[in-house]
């Protein structure tokens, strides 16, 4: 039985500002910020999220919190344990494991290792990192062997503190399937998973992606329902058998309830297929409106396709 998580991404627009640096791949940083009102804390959401939704499990992202020394990561936690509900993941944007620089490498590396010991400490199951910036370039199929070597130290320092290391489709050549199982396979099982995000793939990041950096010749995203979002599903299926955890992505859900962009009936099926029973964590990316109603919409969508734990 799947546990049904949600995470505190869902919830941005009411948790204060943001303040997000991407570092892209020639080194630059490309600094992300927002001016979010800060309708409650994020300590405060494990507990609103139980309560509010019933769900079984949460997750957090890194830079909602000033750094791995921020003491509401431990209230978060706390929250978490006091509310029932289990620390599933933290997902942390850090860096650049892509770099052919083995000074800043080494230093994401470093940072890494940090998030990685906080997130143990937490008691938290997963920690997802990036396998490279999401503003890399996705040319080639092989990723090259200084990301295998980083993630791999990364994976078995996780293991020894009792936390798994997941890496996602997340931009750049992460959202290419063949790239992404030829890292899986590179780095070995024992120290690497998947987080497989429903709605992370290039005919939907790449527009994105180029949207947030001003790129005046961003390619328009897809329509729902067209034929240009074919490589997604194909993506999901290449994909599912590897996922220890799935993002539920839904980049909009509109006022009579339809959500979009990926068709998440038709991506339900394919997990299902596949034999998927892992953890399903709700992770809603629109803007406007209740973001707490449109979560639950979500939510209840992907109860009804599985047999979940709320």
């Amino acid at each position: 039985m799947s546990i049904l998580s949600v995470s505190s991404f869902s919830l941005r627009e009411q948790l204060g500002p943001i303040d997000l640096t991407v570092v892209a791949p020639e080194g630059r940083e490309i600094r992300f910020s927002t001016d979010f009102p800060a309708l409650f804390d994020i300590a405060e959401f494990p507990r609103l999220a139980a309560a509010r939704f019933g769900v079984a499990g949460v997750e957090t992202v890194a830079f909602q919190f000033t750094g791995p020394e921020d003491p509401r990561l431990d209230r978060f936690a706390a929250e978490a344990a006091a509310a029932g509900t289990r620390l599933l993941n933290v997902a942390v944007d850090v860096g650049d494991l892509l770099t052919e620089d083995p000074v800043r490498r080494a230093d994401d590396v470093a940072t890494l290792t940090t998030w990685i010991d906080r997130c143990a400490a937490l008691g938290s199951t997963f920690v997802r990192v990036n396998p490279g910036s999401p503003l890399s370039p996705n040319h080639g199929i092989t990723p090259p062997e200084h990301l295998v070597d980083a993630l791999s130290v990364l994976g078995a320092h996780a293991r020894d503190r009792g936390v798994r290391l997941l890496v996602e489709n997340h931009g750049g050549p992460s959202s290419n399937a063949v790239w992404m199982t030829r890292l899986l396979d590179a780095v070995g099982q024992e120290n690497l998973g998947l987080l497989l995000d429903l709605g992370n793939f290039d005919v939907i990041t790449g527009p994105m992606t180029a949207a947030l950096t001003g790129d005046p010749d961003s390619p328009p995203l897809p329509l729902r329902g067209s034929a240009a979002l074919e490589p997604v599903y194909r993506g999901i299926e290449a994909l599912a058998g590897r996922a220890e955890l799935v993002h539920v992505k839904a980049h909009a859900v509109d006022d009579d309830g339809s959500v979009g962009l990926v068709d998440l009936p038709r991506a339900f099926a394919i997990l299902a297929r596949h034999g998927y029973r892992g953890p399903l964590t709700v992770e809603y990316e629109g803007t406007g409106g209740d973001p707490w109603a449109r979560t639950r919409q979500v939510l209840d969508l992907t109860a009804a396709a599985f047999a979940t734990t709320r």
